[in-house]
C-alpha cells in the first residue's frame, strides 16, 4: 500500500489535499489511544508531503527548462539575420611620392574583431527543495495553557491538550516536558492541583522511571503551590463571604482595601479585633507567606502583624495602647459613677490614675519581651525547649520570693514539679523521682532549719528542680535535646534509688 493509497488519495494530490486527508484521519487515530498507529500515520503523511514537494519541484525546473529553450533559439535567429553594411570612411589625400612603393610592402588592413556574446548565466538548481522549518511559539502556548487551566475545569483542559495539533507530533511532546514543568513550578498564581495533576499525566510528569530528577521536583513544587494557594483563598473566603458577619466585612476590607483610617481607628479601639486581625494574618502566613504582599494589602499587612506583635513595643503598638488606655478608664469611671448616683469621687484622679495604667502596661509590656527573648537565647545557645525555660524560671522566682511569700512559693514550686513530672512520657519512674526527691531534701535539711518559715519553700523547690537537672545533664552528655531526654524514660529508676537511699541515710543520721 503507497502512502497515497494509506491516506486514501490520488497518486497527483497536492499538499492542500494531503493535509485535509491527514486530519481527516487524525479523528480515528488518536495518539493518546494508538501510539504506533498514529506514529505510522505520521510517517505517512510526512511521505506524502515529501512527494508532492519533489513532483512541484520537478514541474517547476521543467518549466524554467522551456523558458530557457525558447530564448536560446531567438538569440540564434537574431545571429542569423544578415547585418546592414557599415559606411565606408573618407580616404586621406593622397601625398606626392617619387617612385611607386612594391606591393609587398604595402601595410595590410587590420582584420575587424567581432563581438564576442555575453555569457548566458544558467539558473542553478538544487537537487532537493529545503524542507521549511516549523516554528512552535513555547511562550504564546505556555501563555495560551495556563490561562486556559485558570478558567476551566481539569475535563476541559485534557480535552484541549487532546486537540491541540501542535502536540500529535510525540517529539515536540516530549521536547517540552521540561519547560511545561519549570513553568508549572513557577506559574503565578499556581494552577489548582486538580490542573496540575492534568498537565501532569498529558506529559507523563514525575514518573520513577524519568532519568531527569528536575521534572520530579518541579512537579512536586507546583503541587505544593497549588495546595497551599487552594488553602490561602479558603482561607481568605470565610471572611471575604460573610454576608450577615459585618466584623469579618471589616476584617477582610481593611487587609484588602486601601487604607481607610476611620476603619482602621475603630478596629484598633475595639476589644478583641486586633488580636483576631493578627490571628488571620498569621494563619495566612503559615499557609503562603510568599501571598501576603501579593493578594493583600502589603501596608495594612505590615502594619497590623507590627502593632500586634507581642514580642515587639512597636510606635504603633503604643500609639494603640495610648488611645484605648484612657477611652477604657474614661468608660468604666463613667459606668461606676452613674450606678454610684453620679457620684464625682471615682472621676478624680483621672489623669494620674492613667498614667499609672500606662506605665504599668509598658513595664508588663517589657517584662513580656524580655522573657520571650531569654527563652529564644536558652533555645538558640542552650538548646533548651521552652517548657524546661519556663521551669527554671519559676522555680528561681519561687526561690527569690520564698522569705516573704512562703505559702504561695510552695505552691508554686509544687505545681511546677508536677507538671514537669506528668508531662514526660513515662510519668511513672518521673513523679516517683518526684517523690523520693522530695523525701532526700527533707532528710538532708538540718532540723533547725526547718524552723524557719522559708526552709519548707526551698526544699519544694529542690525537689522540683531534679527532674530538669537530669534531663539537663543527660542531653549535654548525648547530645540531644531535653525533648528527646524527656521522651523516655532516661535515668529515672536509678535517681530514683539514689534519693531513696539519701533519704533513709538521713532519717539514719538525724
Amino acid at each position: 500500500m503507497t502512502p497515497f493509497q494509506r491516506l486514501g488519495l490520488a497518486p497527483d494530490s497536492d499538499e492542500r489535499a494531503i493535509k485535509r486527508a491527514y486530519a481527516r484521519e487524525l479523528k480515528r487515530c488518536r495518539p493518546d489511544d494508538d501510539p504506533e498507529g498514529f506514529q505510522a500515520l505520521n510517517e505517512t503523511y510526512q511521505q506524502c508531503l515529501h512527494i508532492a514537494a519533489q513532483r512541484a519541484f520537478a514541474l517547476a525546473v521543467a518549466q524554467d527548462e522551456e523558458g530557457d529553450g525558447a530564448g536560446a533559439q531567438a538569440d540564434a535567429a537574431a545571429q542569423a539575420m544578415p547585418r546592414p553594411a557599415a559606411p565606408a570612411p573618407p580616404s586621406p589625400p593622397a601625398a606626392p611620392t617619387r617612385a611607386a612603393v612594391p606591393a609587398g610592402d604595402a601595410p595590410r588592413p587590420r582584420p575587424a574583431t567581432e563581438p564576442q556574446p555575453e555569457p548566458r548565466h544558467e539558473p542553478q538548481h538544487a537537487d532537493e527543495p529545503e524542507p521549511q522549518p516549523r516554528y512552535f511559539d513555547l511562550r504564546a502556548f505556555l501563555t495560551e495553557l495556563f490561562d486556559f487551566a485558570q478558567r476551566r475545569l481539569a475535563v476541559d483542559l485534557q480535552r484541549w491538550l487532546r486537540d491541540c495539533e501542535p502536540l500529535y507530533s510525540l517529539e515536540l511532546k516530549h521536547a517540552l516536558r521540561a519547560p511545561v514543568a519549570h513553568a508549572l513550578a513557577e506559574c503565578e498564581p499556581p494552577l489548582a492541583p486538580a490542573a496540575t495533576d492534568a498537565i501532569a499525566e498529558y506529559f507523563d510528569l514525575g514518573a520513577l522511571y524519568d532519568p531527569d530528577p528536575r521534572l520530579r521536583h518541579w512537579l512536586a513544587v507546583a503541587t505544593d503551590r497549588g495546595a497551599r494557594s487552594v488553602a490561602f483563598e479558603r482561607i481568605l473566603g470565610e471572611y471575604r463571604n460573610a454576608h450577615d458577619r459585618l466584623v469579618d466585612r471589616w476584617l477582610f476590607g481593611e487587609l484588602q482595601r486601601p487604607a481607610f483610617w476611620p476603619r482602621r481607628a475603630l478596629i484598633a479601639l475595639i476589644p478583641t479585633l486586633p488580636s483576631r486581625l493578627r490571628g488571620l494574618l498569621l494563619r495566612l502566613q503559615r499557609v503562603g507567606p510568599e501571598w501576603l504582599g501579593q493578594r493583600l494589602n502589603p501596608g495594612a499587612v505590615g502594619f497590623w502583624l507590627r502593632a500586634c506583635d507581642p514580642e515587639r513595643l512597636d510606635p504603633r503598638r503604643i500609639a494603640i495602647a495610648a488611645a484605648r488606655i484612657p477611652l477604657y478608664y474614661l468608660a468604666t469611671v463613667w459606668f461606676v459613677s452613674m450606678l454610684m448616683g453620679f457620684d464625682p469621687a471615682p472621676r478624680e484622679n483621672a489623669a494620674r490614675n492613667i498614667g499609672l495604667i500606662f506605665a504599668g502596661w509598658a513595664a508588663a509590656a517589657l517584662a513580656w519581651i524580655g522573657l520571650c527573648r531569654a527563652q529564644r537565647w536558652m533555645a538558640q545557645r542552650m538548646r533548651w525547649d521552652p517548657l524546661s525555660a519556663y521551669t527554671l524560671v519559676l522555680l528561681a522566682a519561687c526561690a527569690a520570693g520564698a522569705y516573704w511569700l512562703p505559702f504561695q512559693a510552695t505552691l508554686i514550686a509544687g505545681i511546677v514539679g508536677f507538671v514537669q513530672a506528668r508531662s514526660r512520657a513515662t510519668p511513672v519512674p518521673a513523679v516517683i523521682c518526684l517523690l523520693t526527691a522530695t523525701l532526700a531534701a527533707l532528710a538532708a535539711t538540718p532540723p533547725s532549719a526547718l524552723a524557719y518559715d522559708a526552709a519548707v519553700p526551698l526544699v519544694a523547690v529542690a525537689a522540683a528542680a531534679v527532674l530538669p537537672l537530669h534531663d539537663f545533664a543527660l542531653a549535654r552528655r548525648f547530645g540531644v535535646t531535653l525533648a528527646e531526654i524527656r521522651a523516655g524514660a532516661g535515668k529515672l529508676w536509678r535517681l530514683a534509688q539514689i534519693l531513696a537511699a539519701v533519704a533513709v541515710a538521713g532519717y539514719l543520721l538525724h
